[in-house]
């Protein structure tokens, strides 16, 4: 039996090989042809993936099975997700209401929405503002720092009377997104402010009229929360049917692994076996994400959060120490901004990365199109004929994620994929994704400073 030390102790099994997987899940096409996986990696990580039951055990967290176990929590936001959602009363309920008040609030015709959130709360819906609602008519502005400059600045010239607020907050005690809320409207329009919270008690002791109250699951994580009623920004500007395609989207991901004849056919497992390959055994400590279209600059942050909150741990599901690296150091780019940054230390530079390129192929005569086809050609192939040392570049492994457009349907899939393979990275590494006890010092030492 392969295990999981023997598997990252073996460096002969980050020696490039020939084999070229590529997967689809839905819309999205995920080419592994420049990872160069050897064959007998490949067939050492699935035959550990099998014994250690690792996709059972996705499907148990997925069914519902108790995840989070610090906080003995399921990690429910898949339910969101589900092909039959009349079978989860209170998710059936939850996005009734959501529809509801998405109507009411867009009868208004504010002025400006503000959306106040942090973390999660704002990383998901600031990426589907981004990737999806681009073209919307309505003015949408996020506050999420603890600077008061932030918040002057965003709001100059706006007609507050006139604005809708949207308080985004799980525990709804999030300090800089009530702090940010209180200094801009001085609570003077709470029959315009809208909350979307899993602490609907919390929510109207504040002042929060319980008719603008939208409550999720307190078992959803904030960095899993963007299927929930904290994505209400999308159903208000793109409609119920953009909803529901985000929904499909993120199930196909889902049934892309729960389905699978075998490992072989799961892409996120192939994403897992890249992670592995590069954190664990060729011992590269970042990974990179680099996206060739406008709409996709802010997907690497969304990633972050995901991938460090959740696996940035040292601990095991047991209470032990680990004797592996987890998580690595997650950055990225918009591509053709990044290629005048720091590209140069990619083609150059002794330092090796993890490295994921993201496009959509929709318009293939593009100038950002061309330039992603020419930067991973260039990265596979290296310089064609002899030249002098100073101009000898590296060949870099990655692997590429491509769009056949960007639609709800397709950043769903973006999403659900990222989340599942960042679930399975925790599996493999033995420790719990969902939870995340190393942030909160920071707040409780931040409070003995407040004045």
């Amino acid at each position: 039996m392969p295990s999981f030390n023997n598997i990252i102790n073996e460096k002969k099994y980050g020696e490039p090989g020939d084999v070229s997987p590529v997967k689809n899940i839905g819309g999205l096409t995920i080419n592994f042809s420049g990872q160069r996986f050897s064959q007998e990696y490949l067939d050492s990580f699935l035959k550990h993936l099998e014994e250690e039951k690792i996709i059972e055990r996705f499907a148990a967290i997925y069914s519902g099975e108790i995840a989070n176990t610090t906080e003995n929590k399921p990690a429910d936001h898949f339910n969101y997700r589900k092909k039959d959602l009349s079978t989860d009363q209170k998710v059936s309920e939850e996005k009734e209401r959501m529809s509801k008040l998405s109507e009411h609030i867009n009868k208004q015709n504010y002025e400006a929405i503000i959306f106040f959130g942090i973390g999660g709360s704002q990383l998901g819906p600031e990426l589907i503002q981004q990737t999806l609602c681009y073209k919307a008519n309505q003015k949408v502005i996020f506050i999420t720092g603890s600077d008061p400059l932030e918040a002057e600045n965003k709001t100059r010239g706006l007609s507050l009377s006139e604005c809708a607020f949207i308080v985004a907050s799980k525990s709804f005690s999030t300090i800089e997104t009530l702090n940010s809320y209180e200094l801009v409207t001085k609570k003077e329009h709470m029959e315009s402010t809208y909350a979307i919270t899993s602490n609907k008690a919390r929510a109207e002791s504040f002042g929060v009229p319980n008719k603008n109250i939208l409550t999720f699951s307190n078992a959803t994580g904030g960095r899993f929360s963007i299927w929930s009623p904290i994505n209400l920004l999308l159903l208000m500007q793109m409609g119920k049917k953009s909803i529901e395609d985000f929904c499909l989207g993120g199930m196909e991901a889902d049934e892309n692994i729960l389905n699978a004849q075998s490992p072989e056919g799961i892409a996120s497992i192939y994403m897992c076996a890249q992670d592995i390959l590069h954190n664990n055994i060729l011992d590269n400590q970042t990974s990179a994400i680099l996206s060739y279209d406008w709409p996709l600059r802010g997907f690497y942050k969304y990633a972050q959060q995901l991938e460090m909150e959740s696996n940035g741990k040292q601990i095991d599901q047991n209470g032990e120490r680990v004797g592996y690296q987890t998580n690595p150091i997650i950055w990225g780019g918009y591509g053709p901004v990044s290629q005048h940054s720091f590209y140069q230390q990619i083609f150059q530079g002794t330092k090796d990365m993890n490295i994921y390129f993201l496009a959509s192929t929709e318009e293939k005569s593009k100038l950002n199109t061309a330039q992603y086809l020419g930067q991973t050609h260039s990265l596979l192939e290296g310089i064609e004929e002899k030249v002098t040392q100073h101009k000898q570049t590296n060949r870099r492994r990655f692997t590429t994620v491509e769009m056949e457009k960007i639609s709800p349907r397709t950043m769903g899939n973006l999403i659900a994929t990222w989340e599942n393979k960042t679930i399975l990275n925790s599996l493999l590494w033995k420790i719990n994704a969902f939870d995340q006890w190393g942030v909160e010092l920071g707040k409780a030492n931040t409070k003995k400073y407040l004045k």
